[in-house]
């Protein structure tokens, strides 16, 4: 089981499940334009973040997104994404400061970090018997190259395609792993604008629910078959009654008429 290795800074924080962020340090770049021809429906849900950015379409992912609050659900069968809040940093070299004694790697901050940046381990229900603990390497995870609206380039970790779970609540939390010390070059208090050497949490144990695939019969929240139209009794239909015969014997003699 993973603990965490250190407290993760301020600014980090406030974004930690998908949360916005804080003003200098906001949570996603601007929703792209919008295409002049209609688009078509897509085949899953797309995760919108409570200002408005479409995930799926930000990082081009195809599946279910588990990540911010208002995308917490996928469903039965089915492979899911995970995201997490992304890290800021200062736009440049020349507008960098740093904690005292500190020394990036790199020149630019948001290279360093790149730079730095070694995997990201997702893990699911952790704390019960049915944890399960996976790593990437860099090359699979990290996205570089985004840039917010005041200017600040940003990367984050977007898992692959992760394997379908049982239906029910589960969690999600992830860890990252850095070479060595990074700090983001937007302050110089390491508590909030650094990142530590080696693995430590990025996210809580974010709760989410995969949902049962509608369609089967019997099973809870499932609709069911039509009932078929009831078959009509077996056996020939009844002969219809024959009509009564008339009274037998002879018709009564009329009385006798007075003279």
């Amino acid at each position: 089981m993973l603990a965490a290795a250190a407290a993760v800074p301020t600014l980090l924080s406030a974004v930690l499940g998908g949360a916005p962020a804080a003003a200098s340090a906001p949570a996603h770049a601007p929703v792209p334009a919008p295409a002049s021809a209609p688009v078509a429906e897509p085949l899953v849900p797309h995760c919108v973040t409570p200002d408005g950015i479409d995930l799926n379409e930000l990082y081009g992912v195809k599946h279910r997104i588990i990540g911010p609050p208002t995308c917490r659900t996928t469903r039965e069968g089915e492979k899911w994404v995970r995201t997490v809040a992304p890290w800021f940093t200062a736009a440049d070299a020349a507008s960098a400061v740093y904690p005292e004694g500190y020394r990036p790697s790199r020149r630019n901050p948001i290279d360093d970090f790149n730079s730095k940046f070694v995997s990201a381990t997702y893990v699911h229900d952790r704390g019960t018997p049915n944890e399960q603990t996976f790593t990437f390497p860099r090359k699979k995870v990290l996205r570089t190259g985004f840039v917010s609206p005041e200017g600040l380039p940003y990367s984050v970790a977007v898992s692959p395609p992760l394997a379908p779970l049982s239906v029910g609540t589960h969690t999600s939390t992830v860890f990252v792993t850095l070479s060595k010390e990074h700090c983001d070059g937007l302050g110089t208090v390491r508590a909030e604008n650094c990142l530590p050497a080696g693995t430590f949490q990025w996210t809580d144990d974010n709760a989410f629910e995969v949902v049962a695939r509608p369609g089967r019969p019997g099973e809870p929240g499932k609709p069911g078959k039509p009932a078929k139209p009831a078959k009509p009794a077996a056996g020939k239909p009844a002969k219809p009654a024959k009509p009564a015969k008339p009274t037998q014997g002879k018709p009564a003699e009329p009385a006798a008429q007075g003279r």
